[in-house]
């Protein structure tokens, strides 16, 4: 078990650094990953108070608030009073978020398809049924 966790403190950075490398600008600032996550959830859930939102993606309520003050600031999401609570302000995603976020996933996709390209076949094999093992395991984990 030990040697398990040690392993996956290098697992992270190795997959991110081999096939999320990549980084989309906005105004030739880098966009963290933690925007597209939040724009991701925003384009499928609609939407939602920045505290389902920080759920959702796992970003703790302090650093959402920087991280959504950013996203309005660029003009990618919006603030919106909720229609049955006035106390409760929505965060929705606008059309410059909606086409950003189709652009980098563009993007993204293709980057992520040229990493793995130099893969043979049976290692690609083995690194999708390792990822749907992974996503398997991980869903049967309880939420503590």
């Amino acid at each position: 078990m030990n040697k398990m966790v040690d392993d996956l403190y290098l697992f992270f950075p190795l997959f991110r650094k081999k096939l999320f490398k990549h980084k989309k600008n906005l105004k030739q600032k880098k966009i963290p990953h933690s925007f597209y996550h939040i724009l991701k959830v925003l384009k499928k859930r609609g939407e939602l108070p920045m505290s389902e939102i920080g759920r959702l993606v796992y970003i703790s309520k302090s650093n959402m608030t920087s991280l959504i003050d950013k996203l309005v600031e660029n003009g990618l999401a919006e603030r919106l009073p909720d229609k049955n609570d006035r106390r409760v302000i929505n965060i929705a995603l606008t059309d410059k978020g909606k086409e950003l976020l189709k652009d980098w996933r563009k993007y993204s996709n293709t980057e992520i398809k040229m990493n793995l390209s130099t893969l043979s076949n049976e290692d690609l094999e083995k690194f999708y049924e390792s990822i749907e093992n992974i996503r398997d395991i991980l869903l049967k984990m309880d939420d503590k």
